[in-house]
């Protein structure tokens, strides 16, 4: 279980509870929505402790308490990933298809999925690049990509995975994220080089290829 830190801070006479997030930004570069996150370098505020609480319940974390006492609500469960009730229906109305037999209609529903950045959305993404269905494993790459910076640590962790489709979709990921903004590139170069020795050919050819774009990319954001 992951925890989100939530801090006490006093402003211009005022109480705020501030939580470090990150920022998921659109094809030109804008700001679109801020979520609670380990890692984030970015802030959110909010009036209450309460608000705090369940904002970071919702990206599907646990706390710690402004006090430093760690929490594992009872709230943190599937059908509590939001408090509206409109997207709780529509929720729930995507994870019922996510396993369906009919693979047009899982393929759909993982793409749908993407569209809710939480800890769920995450781990269902990586538990799909490992599909045998190309559109399935396709809209799952899709989704990881959209994420990329916040989720590139995981995307070097999957190249590890014992199954071989995976550590090829994790390769696939990184060969789209090298024009991506924020991407630390430079993090890729050690590992997917390292996985040029993979047992499987497949994999292995493409790692080859993969790691030459890595390296040129690198090359070239030093140059700037």
């Amino acid at each position: 279980m992951q925890y989100v830190a939530i801090k006490c801070e006093e402003k211009d006479g005022k109480t705020y509870y501030v939580v470090n997030s990150i920022s998921l930004k659109n094809k030109n570069k804008s700001v679109v929505q801020k979520i609670p996150h380990p890692l984030g370098s970015d802030e959110l505020r909010f009036d209450s402790l309460e608000e705090a609480k369940d904002a970071v319940l919702r990206a599907g974390f646990s706390y710690i308490l402004p006090n430093g006492k760690k929490e594992i609500p009872v709230a943190v469960k599937k059908t509590n990933i939001a408090n509206n009730s409109y997207e709780d229906v529509v929720l729930n109305a995507i994870r019922d298809k996510i396993d369906s037999t009919n693979l047009n209609v899982a393929a759909s529903a993982i793409l749908a999925l993407s569209e809710f950045p939480c800890e769920e959305t995450f781990e269902v993404l990586f538990q799909k690049i490992g599909e045998d269905n190309d559109l399935i494993r396709k809209n799952a790459i899709s989704g990881i990509c959209r994420y990329g910076k916040i989720l590139q640590n995981r995307i070097i962790e999957a190249l590890k995975s014992k199954n071989w489709v995976v550590r090829n979709s994790a390769l696939i990921c990184i060969s789209n994220l090298l024009e991506v903004e924020d991407i630390d590139i430079e993090k890729f170069i050690i590992p997917v080089s390292e996985i040029c020795n993979d047992s499987n050919s497949i994999v292995q050819a493409y790692a080859l290829s993969v790691l030459a774009k890595v390296y040129q990319s690198y090359k070239k954001g030093k140059q700037v």
